[in-house]
């Protein structure tokens, strides 16, 4: 049976980012084999918990820092460029799912940074939309977030409210009622 997750609390709805701001990470040119760029360049900090403090199991797939999972992760960055936007988290799901550590990763893992992507989400949206629906194919749970204000008094998908499944490994769906019947269809997260 699936159930909504809410992440309301995750970031304040008024941190909204300036419109129109560069969507790309401003990563330094390091050199391939600079092991310890880490320790070096305290500009990184704010990368590093991006991803930790949002998800801190992710340490548990490399004790005791994350670092070689960070190193990792920052050089597919560096290459790939993840939009900063709430597809960010997406896109770190993406990565993992084809990352060395990708046998180790959980549904958990997975399920906490849908949490943050649906909160960007809530948090930067200007479309008449008042909520969204985030879902992973393997996962039966879909992650749901309201706009302040805008949260339902009950929003539960019962056996009967079942939403389709997601088309795409990664899917969402902005929500424009108070409940399972606002849902129109699932779209591909962009990345």
């Amino acid at each position: 049976m699936s159930h909504p997750l809410t992440v309301s609390n995750l970031f304040d709805t008024q941190a909204r980012p300036a419109r129109g701001s560069d969507s790309r990470l401003p990563f330094p040119d390091y050199p391939c084999n600079a092991r310890s760029f880490v320790h070096l360049d305290a500009r990184l900090l704010p990368y590093w918990h991006t991803l930790f403090d949002v998800c801190p199991g992710l340490l548990k797939l490399d004790p005791p820092e994350g670092l070689e999972l960070f190193r990792r992760f920052m050089t597919w960055a560096y290459r790939h460029h993840p939009a900063l936007d709430w597809t960010y988290y997406i896109s770190v799901c993406r990565w993992l799912l084809g990352s060395p550590y990708k046998e180790r990763v959980t549904a958990a893992h997975i399920e906490a940074l849908l949490a943050a992507a649906a909160a960007l989400w809530v948090a930067a949206d200007m479309s008449q939309a008042r909520g969204l629906a985030l879902a992973w194919q393997p996962m039966t749970d879909v992650v749901v977030e309201w706009k302040a204000g805008m949260q339902p008094a009950v929003f539960s998908l019962d056996e009967g409210d079942r939403l389709p499944s997601p088309p795409w490994e990664f899917s969402w769906s902005p929500l424009t009622g108070r409940g399972p019947e606002s849902f129109r269809r699932w779209l591909p997260v962009p990345g």
